[in-house]
């Protein structure tokens, strides 16, 4: 799987650690802004019109809404990880065998293209090749490289000048990311797929229960081998679509933007080929998610 080396992950996570608490200082200039945001806030609640939830909303700094957004996010993935397990333990077809998986167009167009392109025979012989591009180019780890140096960009103001902050795009991105996330809960509820992985339920779930204690137990363990049937829409295009949006919206460079977007393309692309997800999935998984980012 792609993952650093041990010493490199030390190391980032030590860089992290010194970058994040320079950030935590305070600068003149948000103290200012944060006394002209207070001002704005106490505008908002001599407010005769407004109600009470925005009065409590508008009392609320950027750091409170960030930390709520933090709260949402681990909210909506315990409910999905309970409801992957609901889901995947009630589709009978998959717990007695492996069901016949639906026609991906994207996935035959991509088979296709690596036969010409790896001159090969068969479609699964360039599964290898592609891993190996995959691990090279890393694009999950750059991804969070990019989000964690972006936030750090935005505290200590270097750069050009931007009117985002640490904590409001903290804030876009986790209320983004757990949007994405109930809806993708309720897409695979509403409608369960068959996995494209043979015997998936078999390798990563128990027998269904008897007692509801049980699956109760089952379903609040973590789900770290992933789901069967939870495939409308991808988590994985979810969370990397929402690291995308976040730092190339504070880049604000179109072509560092193009560069992303043709990586995060990429990766997908390979997922896909590899059977992993239908296309549809990891399709709807960054559009949905990208949606929500500029609602």
């Amino acid at each position: 799987c792609n993952q650093f080396p041990k010493w490199l992950s030390a190391l980032v996570a030590c860089s992290a650690i010194f970058a994040f608490g320079l950030a935590s200082r305070q600068l003149a200039t948000q103290q200012s802004a944060a006394s002209h945001s207070q001002v704005e806030r106490t505008k908002i609640t001599c407010n005769d019109g407004s109600n009470r939830l925005q009065r409590i909303w508008s009392r609320l700094g950027l750091k409170e809404r960030a930390a709520l957004g933090g709260i949402a996010v681990v909210a909506s993935l315990l409910i999905e990880n309970f409801v992957i397990w609901i889901v995947s333990a009630t589709y009978q077809p998959g717990i007695v065998g492996s069901p016949e998986p639906l026609q991906d167009n994207g996935r035959i167009v991509l088979e296709r293209l690596a036969m010409k392109v790896f001159h090969v025979d068969a479609p699964g012989m360039a599964k290898g090749v592609l891993q190996q591009l995959r691990d090279g180019l890393n694009v999950q780890w750059a991804l969070v490289s990019s989000f964690g140096a972006a936030l750090v960009c935005l505290e200590l103001q270097l750069g050009q000048t931007s009117k985002r902050t640490l904590h409001g795009i903290a804030f876009h991105a986790l209320i983004t990311l757990a949007s994405a996330r109930l809806i993708r809960t309720v897409s695979f509820v509403l409608t369960v797929l068959p996995s494209q992985v043979p015997n998936c339920y078999a390798r990563r779930f128990p027998p269904p229960p008897d007692e509801w204690r049980e699956w109760l137990m089952v379903g609040f363990l973590p789900a770290t081998k992933g789901g069967c049937n939870d495939l409308i829409l991808s988590g994985h295009a979810t969370i990397t679509s929402v690291l995308a949006c976040a730092f190339t919206s504070a880049a604000s460079n179109t072509s560092f933007s193009i560069a992303v977007w043709t990586l995060i393309a990429l990766d997908y692309s390979i997922e896909a080929y590899q059977g992993l997800h239908y296309s549809v999935d990891m399709w709807l998984g960054c559009i949905v998610t990208c949606l929500l980012w500029h609602l």
